[in-house]
C-alpha cells in the first residue's frame, strides 16, 4: 500500500510554492519537500483553507510576500485522519512561508501561538525551521519581553528536547545548535550571539521594536487614517482600492536603522526611523524616530560588528496599535 500525500499550497501575489507530506501505512506523517503537483492532481483532492496567521486583517501594513492564501489538498478517500494530524496540516503552511521568507520573528510568534498543534510534531518542525532558527530566536528573546524569561537556565542545560515540548525558546535553541554551536561552559548566550554574528559574512532578519510611544512616528498613523477616511467619503478613492492604496503607501516608507554610540543613555544604542507619515502626505521627504532595538540585542549587533554603523532595512510589518501591542512595528535588518 502506497503512502498518502497531501499537499500545502502557499500562493502569493508573488509566486505559488506547492509543499508535499507523506503518511505511511502506519500512520506517521513526514515531510517530502516541495512538490510539483498540478491543478488537475488537485482536482482529485479535497480542498480545505490552511490558516495564514493568527488574525491577519490585524496587520495595518503586510508586505506581499506574506499576504497568502493557503489550501490544503487530501486525498478524496482519506481514513483516519486524526485531529492533531488535520490540525498541524492546517497551521503549518503558514510556518513554511515565514521560512522561506526568513521572518524568524514570526516564526517565533507562530510557534508560540499554535504550541499545542506543533508539539507533537517537532521533528518535522525542528528540520522545517533550522535554516532560520538562529534569527529566530535572536529576534525571540533579545527583540522583546517575552523570550528571554526563562532562556538562561535553557541555555545552560544545554539538553536534547522531546515531543510535547511547547518552550518556544527551547525549540529555536535546539533548531540552531548547528548554527549557534552553543558551549555553556565556555560562553554566555549573549557571547554565543556575538560571535555568531561576528563570523556571518551577512545576515538577515526580523525583529520588532520597542519604546515606539516615547517617539513621534506612531503618531503619524492617526493623521493618516484620517487622509484615508476623507478620501474614500470624498470618493478620491473607492472603498475597493483603498486597501491596495494604503498597503502601497506603507510599502513605499523608507527606513534607517542605525547605530547611536553618543547616546548618554546607551552607548550600544540602534535607533529606527522611518519616512513621517504627515510629511509624506505633503509630498515632503522626512523622517522620525520610530523606536529602538531592545537593548539587549542591541548590544549584541554593536559589540559584534562595532565598525557598522548602518544596517540596511525596510518596514517589514505593522500592527493595529503601535502604541499598545509588542511587535507591532516589525523591520527587516541586512547587511
Amino acid at each position: 500500500m502506497a503512502n498518502e500525500m497531501f499537499y500545502i499550497k502557499v500562493e502569493t501575489p508573488q509566486n505559488a510554492t506547492v509543499y508535499a507530506f507523506t503518511r505511511s501505512v502506519t500512520g506517521i506523517l513526514d515531510y517530502a519537500g516541495t512538490a510539483s503537483a498540478t491543478e488537475y492532481d488537485f482536482s482529485h483532492m479535497q480542498c480545505v483553507d490552511g490558516s495564514a496567521y493568527f488574525t491577519p486583517s490585524w496587520y495595518m501594513y503586510l508586505p506581499k510576500e506574506l499576504q497568502a492564501t493557503i489550501n490544503v489538498y487530501l486525498p478524496n478517500d482519506i481514513k483516519n485522519l486524526d485531529v492533531g494530524q488535520y490540525s498541524f496540516l492546517l497551521h503549518v503552511g503558514a510556518l513554511l512561508l515565514a521560512v522561506d521568507e526568513r521572518d524568524g520573528l514570526l516564526i517565533a510568534e507562530l510557534l508560540r501561538r499554535r504550541a499545542a498543534v506543533f508539539a507533537n510534531f517537532l521533528p518535522i518542525v525542528l528540520h522545517l525551521i533550522k535554516p532560520v532558527a538562529a534569527e529566530a530566536l535572536f529576534a525571540y528573546v533579545y527583540g522583546g519581553f517575552r523570550g528571554d524569561s526563562d532562556f538562561a537556565q535553557i541555555y545552560k542545560a544545554n539538553a536534547p528536547i522531546s515531543t510535547g515540548e511547547t518552550n518556544v525558546a527551547a525549540i529555536l535553541l535546539e533548531a540552531a545548535k548547528d548554527a549557534l554551536k552553543p558551549n555553556p561552559e565556555m560562553e554566555s548566550p549573549e557571547e554565543m550571539f556575538i560571535r555568531y554574528f561576528r563570523e556571518a559574512e551577512s545576515f538577515d532578519f526580523t525583529i520588532g521594536l520597542v519604546g515606539a510611544t516615547n517617539h513621534p512616528w506612531i503618531a503619524g498613523i492617526e493623521k493618516y487614517e484620517s487622509v484615508v477616511k476623507t478620501a474614500t467619503a470624498f470618493r478620491f478613492f473607492d472603498d475597493a482600492t483603498v486597501g491596495a492604496k494604503s498597503q502601497e503607501f506603507f510599502a513605499s516608507l523608507a527606513t534607517m536603522v542605525q547605530a547611536e554610540p553618543y547616546n548618554p543613555h546607551d552607548h550600544n544604542a540602534i535607533s529606527v526611523s522611518i519616512d513621517d507619515l504627515g510629511a509624506k502626505l505633503k509630498g515632503l521627504v522626512s523622517k522620525s524616530k520610530a523606536g529602538y532595538l531592545r537593548a539587549t540585542g542591541a548590544a549584541i549587533l554593536r559589540k559584534a560588528r562595532p565598525s557598522l554603523f548602518a544596517y540596511g532595512s525596510k518596514l517589514w510589518r505593522l500592527g493595529a496599535d503601535p502604541s499598545f501591542f509588542e511587535n507591532s512595528i516589525v523591520v527587516r535588518i541586512h547587511t
